[in-house]
């Protein structure tokens, strides 16, 4: 299904947010709330900025030269209506890597993995051009995990998408079954009146 207009189309962080807690991204999207910008929020995005220049000569052993790299690059999958900004993308003419820098420390989470693969699906469909890799930088960037993109990563991504479009048509807030930790580290909380 092509979608009509960018307005339309869905973020990929809606996947991720909604693996998280499918309240997410029905709180931005039906009821357009925008909580003020948490602490670790703020953190995040400073942590960003500071990996971009780091890490790039690790990440670019799957690109010969000569190779560009683009931060927050924009991306859109029509096929699929979902885009979003990728933390840095390389590049040159045939090829690309889809870079994601994440502060927290431990292994790839499901929803980080359904995250990068929907990002790769937009880099490859916007840039025209073989994404070969799909890297996870994790804590103080001294994690790298290269993400291999199977049918179960696939499959899960598409489900996924699937249920966002579901809950984002609906009028109803979701049903959540965060944790209790999960709903400590949301900064939707305050909306949730079952917690």
């Amino acid at each position: 299904m092509v979608m009509a207009s960018f307005d339309e189309l869905i973020p990929i962080s809606y996947l991720r947010q909604y693996l998280f807690c499918p309240r997410i991204p029905w709180y931005k999207a039906v009821m357009r709330f925008e909580p003020p910008e948490q602490g670790w929020v703020t953190q995040g995005k400073r942590w960003h900025e500071s990996q971009n220049p780091r890490h790039r000569r690790r990440l670019c052993k799957h690109i010969p030269q000569p190779r560009e790299h683009i931060v927050n690059a924009h991306v859109q999958a029509l096929s699929l209506g979902i885009h979003g900004y990728i933390d840095e993308l390389i590049f040159n003419e045939e090829k690309c890597v889809v870079v994601e820098y994440k502060v927290d420390k431990g292994k790839p989470t499901d929803a980080q993995k359904v995250q990068l693969y929907a990002y790769m699906l937009a880099a490859e469909q916007t840039y025209q051009r073989q994404v070969v890799a799909g890297v996870l930088l994790k804590g103080s960037a001294n994690k790298q995990y290269t993400i291999t993109l199977d049918d179960k990563i696939k499959d899960k991504c598409l489900t996924t998408l699937h249920a966002v479009r579901q809950t984002l048509s609906s009028h109803r807030m979701p049903h959540s079954s965060a944790t209790e930790s999960k709903c400590a580290q949301c900064e939707y909380l305050r909306y949730c009146n079952d917690r």
